[in-house]
């Protein structure tokens, strides 16, 4: 992480939008799902999940994109950077999911499971000892 152990920044390509997470993250994983990969382009997604009320946005407005129920995806209007996955479906807090890319210090957060494994594309290989879920990540 940036400044300090419990404090994690990051921000869109063109810097128009800045975050920041405070306390620990609940997870980081890998995500397999076809609604991630069109999401950001990629055959994989990396993220790293913190609660709502952990995250504060510093500078600018996410553009938001409800992908279904209470669940959002959101994106710089200006330079078009993957930012989240929102998860506001209730039964707790609610989630956010960094990708990864996003964050200023990636290697800080490295996945520790890939969920939605049953979505993922055939020809992709990654030979790791990490769990692997059909669906989403199992968050304690």
């Amino acid at each position: 992480m940036d400044r300090d152990k419990d404090i994690a920044d990051g921000g869109c390509l063109c810097g128009a939008i800045r975050f920041q997470a405070v306390g620990a993250e609940k997870g980081a994983g890998y995500c397999h799902c076809e609604s991630c990969r069109r999401h950001t382009g990629a055959p994989v997604v990396a993220f790293v999940v913190y609660g709502a009320d952990q995250v504060r946005w510093l500078k600018g407005d996410r553009t938001r994109y409800q992908s279904s129920p209470a669940k959002f995806r959101s994106f710089c209007g200006a330079c078009g950077a993957s930012l989240t996955f929102e998860d506001c479906s209730g039964g707790g807090t609610a989630l956010v999911e960094f990708h990864i890319s996003a964050m200023d210090n990636p290697n800080a957060f490295p996945p520790n499971e890939h969920t939605h494994e049953a979505e993922r594309i055939s020809w992709l290989a990654l030979s790791d000892d990490l769990p692997r879920y059909r669906g989403s990540m199992r968050i304690d």
